[in-house]
């Protein structure tokens, strides 16, 4: 049992290894990965931006574009064509990539979600998002019971790459010092992965 025990211990130390071997890997090869720009819409939950539906019993749906979808109004919905982000994911090509999320929450707890510092690689094809969470200083103009944060941000990375998963950790955001909490465990809001839109 001891020895089973030490294999499995040592199992795991060779997969964290190697993740750490293949991030640094990928920065070498790619640079490190650089918010270039995004933004966030907080809007009615039936006001719908992007197709489809939240999956059950979640809050958060969210996909990574290394490419431009063939045709966008597969992913936005009429309303979102109209305004703000009729040709973002056309970003998606070359040396960037895009990512998209939604965030559904009651009007009490309303939120912009925006990238925080130092994204990174933390694997061959995978990225660690840091998004910051900040409530809106007046809640006035958004009349309804359920809200939807919609966000759209584009990244820049060298030489085409572009990751295929990624996690998003949500960290508070401090409206007094301005400064976004994330060093610590507990700083944690929620944490989320992404894949690719194609592979959904």
């Amino acid at each position: 049992m001891h020895r089973r025990a030490l294999l499995s211990s040592a199992a795991a130390l060779s997969l964290a290894g190697l993740s750490g071997c293949l991030a640094d890997a990928r920065r070498t090869a790619s640079g490190r990965i650089r918010a270039d720009t995004g933004h966030s819409k907080l809007h009615p939950a039936d006001e719908q931006y992007v197709n489809g539906s939240f999956p059950d019993d979640a809050d958060f749906r969210g996909w990574l574009f290394g490419d431009p979808p063939d045709d966008q109004t597969d992913v936005f919905t009429d309303r979102a064509m109209q305004g703000e982000y009729s040709n973002d994911l056309l970003w998606a090509e070359g040396d960037s990539f895009v990512l998209l999320f939604e965030v559904r929450m009651a009007r009490e707890d309303a939120a912009f979600y925006n990238v925080a510092q130092s994204p990174s690689w933390t694997g061959w094809r995978d990225a660690d998002l840091p998004i910051r969470r900040s409530p809106p200083s007046d809640l006035e103009p958004f009349d309804a019971d359920t809200l939807v944060c919609t966000h759209l941000s584009k990244f820049d990375v060298a030489r085409g790459a572009a990751p295929t998963n990624a996690t998003l950790r949500m960290f508070e955001r401090d409206d007094e010092s301005g400064t976004t909490h994330g060093s610590a465990v507990e700083s944690v809001v929620a944490t989320h992965r992404v894949g690719r839109w194609s592979d959904r």
